[in-house]
């Protein structure tokens, strides 16, 4: 065994950039667009069955969910991002003590948040903004996803060193299982068993729970290289201060998106009552169908950065970001144009009889979607800064649009513009956090020679 692992490849060398960035993206987009499809359907299933009520529960629950991800982003981003650091390094053994450090610091924060969650159901769901109409349904659906999040926060944190480790096939099937065992069993519990909401709860839970032991198999079997192991699973003080460091500007933005979606749907319930807020759950559901893929060439990117910085291979990285921006924004900008021509059709899909909520939910898809081409420039810059071990920077991007823009736009717009100001608020933050993005890059992209936009022709193997 030891031999084998001493001759192993070197899965960041001996191909081109480019094919390196499709070997480590391609499977994440793949993943990240089936869990994109999962949510929509799942709110498909509860528009048909539940209606616009249904809708409203679980985008009430929404942000809720995001403070899950910002605990799994925190840890699960900011300790792969040493990981991968350790790896360019050639430090294997330091890599390892990094895996088993942040399973532990996972399992710790995501444990907290469920139990807080339980605690103080009642009042987090009616602070998030449910009303006295849709908090049972939002009760109903919490309670039984719960346990879920605590699982599935410790599976995507984990789930970026399968990917970092030169497996990102493995941290697909992750993905895949997941939603299609929750694609699977959701209809099953809704219409079969006339469950409704909690039969969508239900099909959470059970993709939620496999795509955890699929992890935790992965990262314990002999012929992973990276594996967990108990020698490891003592926490060292440089490891967690590293890891939270560099994962807090992610931690931070997830935190901000969650206080955001609940100014958000307080918002919408202000001047346009709980329609409005399906109209705005159905609008972020489409909207993720082209962000999720963009995070996942986002996901593929930071281990190659990571690794060419750690390597001292600083003109790669910066060729790794630009690659992966002119993909995003080829995505992101086709995404717009299908959304702006066919938004009536999109939003009938989620229920077909209802024509008021087509009517907002089409409007709420061309507004709220106006600067999309626009994102991956932000999420990429964010991603850069986080690989290359400067958190302040990524902190100060993450946080710029959500805390510094959209919240102070979205308490001050709809004061002159009523609902369209709100559903504004996001446009206007578009444009400004993505010229910070762009002035942050510039800034160190000169010190290594580099233009922002531009990049010279490089066939060259990644060696």
């Amino acid at each position: 065994m030891a031999r084998q692992l001493k001759t192993a490849k070197n899965p960041f060398k001996d191909k081109t950039l480019s094919a390196l960035l499709i070997k480590f993206s391609a499977p994440a987009v793949a993943g990240m667009f089936v869990n994109a499809l999962f949510n929509i359907i799942s709110r498909i299933y509860v528009g048909q069955d539940v209606g616009s009520l249904g809708i409203a529960a679980i985008t009430v629950f929404f942000p809720i969910g995001l403070v899950y991800m910002a605990f799994s982003a925190l840890i699960g981003v900011g300790s792969n991002a040493l990981f991968s650091i350790r790896l360019g390094e050639k430090e294997e053994e330091e890599a390892k003590r990094v895996l088993g450090n942040g399973f532990v610091l996972l399992t710790l924060v995501s444990g907290t948040a469920t139990l807080i969650s339980y605690l103080f159901l009642d009042q987090l769901l009616g602070f998030c903004g449910a009303d006295a109409e849709v908090l049972p349904l939002a009760r109903e659906y919490a309670l039984i996803v719960f346990p879920g999040y605590f699982l599935f926060s410790i599976s995507v944190g984990l789930n970026h060193f399968i990917r970092s480790s030169g497996r990102p096939k493995t941290a697909m099937a992750t993905q895949f299982i997941g939603a299609f065992i929750n694609l699977a069993a959701a209809p099953v519990f809704i219409f079969g068993l006339r469950w409704g909401i909690k039969g969508a709860a239900m099909g959470t839970l059970c993709g939620q729970v496999i795509s955890f032991l699929w992890v935790i198999f992965c990262l314990t079997g002999h012929r992973h290289r990276y594996r967990l192991q108990w020698k490891n699973l003592i926490l060292h003080r440089d490891i967690v201060v590293g890891s939270i460091a560099i994962g807090f500007s992610q931690f931070a933005f997830q935190i901000a998106s969650g206080a955001l979606n609940v100014i958000l749907n307080h918002s919408l319930l202000k001047y346009g009552g709980n329609i409005a807020i399906s109209a705005m759950g159905i609008a972020i559901s489409i909207n993720t169908i082209v962000i999720m893929p963009v995070l996942g060439i986002s996901q593929g990117a930071q281990p190659l950065i990571g690794y060419n910085y750690g390597a001292r291979k600083y003109t790669t990285a910066i060729q790794t970001l630009k690659m992966a921006m002119r993909w995003g924004v080829t995505i992101a900008a086709s995404g717009f144009i299908l959304l702006e021509l066919f938004a009536p059709q999109v939003a009938a899909i989620f229920n077909h009889e209802d024509k008021a909520l087509i009517e907002m939910s089409a409007r709420v898809i061309r507004i709220f979607n106006l600067l999309l081409a626009l994102v991956p420039v932000q999420m990429l810059s964010t991603t850069f800064f986080q690989a290359i071990n400067k958190p302040l920077t990524a902190a100060f991007l993450s946080l710029s649009r959500q805390i510094l823009l959209v919240i102070p736009l979205l308490l001050i717009l709809p004061l002159f513009w009523g609902l369209n100001g709100v559903f504004l608020a996001p446009v206007f933050a578009d444009a400004v956090a993505t010229a910070l993005a762009l002035y942050m890059l510039k800034k160190y992209f000169s010190k290594h020679g580099q233009h922002v936009f531009f990049s010279p022709k490089n066939k060259q193997k990644n060696t």
